[in-house]
């Protein structure tokens, strides 16, 4: 009894066996750049295009400078529908002086086919979109935005795919464009919604960690001074200097016939309860422009709807005021 309760003790003190990691089933092939051509060839072979093409994606991060390689991944990338990536590929200066135009005339052909009418690319874009292609969508939609320029489905299709390739500033100038031809394209307005979210909640993850950090370097007690210290400085110093440089460029840029930058303002305002410089921009809005102009702009450039009825009622009262003095 005493010797299987040793026996039993001394297994469990035994330390657990690490586990064996899964194996690459491809790792056979990547032992050399004409070993991983001749799999992804037979994978071609065997019309898994889509196959070859991630095969070759991963032997391309191990044999980054072979031109032979990266011509057979935009040929299966190409096979695979995969434009997008395949015209990103040839664009590589490895392959310049490849003779890849039988490639290129496949690419041009299938946009050419796809822009043949506004409905269609739409169709196609949104099947793309739909597969998590945005390469090819981001690509295509520049085709057909050039053909259709007032188009603002296309426009924010565009920028849906930048969004999700996590294209986040260039996606908000795309869907901004959207809402300059359309201003109630409801796709476009939401996914700026969700940028502005989305830097907000990066802001607030990358200030929790530097104070995470902090923490353990130089205890609780100095973080937390240094925040409160900090928080001072931005509201006494550094805010009213930044706004008064936010409300320049602003009114800059409506001077200039650019009314999205001070629509975009005073929506922060309003979030900000920051009414005084807010009341300040509307007088300003009310000498350059009619109280029905300035109605006719918040109706047009204001992004969120909600917040509308409120900036409205606030330029009715800025109205009468100027009206009485």
């Amino acid at each position: 009894m005493r010797l299987l309760l040793a026996l039993l003790l001394c297994w469990l003190a035994l330390p657990a066996l690490p586990e064996s990691a899964p194996q690459d089933p491809d790792a056979g092939f990547l032992a050399s750049a004409p070993a991983a051509i001749a799999h992804a060839t037979r994978l071609l072979d065997q019309d898994d295009a889509r196959g070859a093409a991630r095969f070759l994606t991963k032997a391309r991060e191990q044999f980054a400078d072979d031109a032979d390689l990266a011509t057979l991944a935009a040929d299966a990338l190409v096979r695979d529908e995969r434009f997008g990536e395949a015209e990103a590929l040839l664009a590589l200066p490895l392959l310049e002086t490849a003779d890849m135009s039988t490639l290129r005339t496949s690419i041009e052909t299938y946009y050419d086919r796809s822009t043949r009418s506004d409905r269609l690319v739409v169709i196609v874009l949104q099947k793309k979109l739909e597969a998590g292609d945005y390469a090819t969508v981001i690509s295509l939609a520049d085709r057909a935005i050039a053909k259709f320029p007032n188009k603002d489905v296309l426009h924010a299709l565009k920028g849906e795919a930048q969004y999700k390739a996590n294209q986040l500033d260039e996606a908000e100038v795309t869907l901004r464009e959207a809402l300059q031809i359309n201003p109630f394209n409801q796709v476009a307005k939401e996914y700026i919604e969700t940028i502005r979210t989305t830097r907000e909640a990066q802001t607030s993850t990358t200030l929790a960690e530097w104070l995470a950090i902090a923490k353990d370097k130089v205890g609780d007690l100095i973080v937390t001074f240094l925040a409160l210290f900090a928080a001072l400085l931005m509201n006494s110093t550094i805010a009213p200097i930044v706004l008064r440089l936010k409300l320049r460029s602003a009114r800059r840029a409506f001077e200039n016939g650019d009314y999205d930058e001070f629509t975009d303002l005073i929506e922060g305002l309003l979030d900000e309860e920051n009414f005084a410089p807010l009341r300040s921009n509307f007088r300003f809005l009310l000498e350059r422009k009619s109280y029905e102009e300035a109605r006719e702009i918040l109706n047009t450039y204001v992004n969120t709807l909600d917040r509308l009825p409120t900036l409205l009622r606030i330029l009715e009262r800025e109205h009468e005021k100027l009206a009485t003095s």
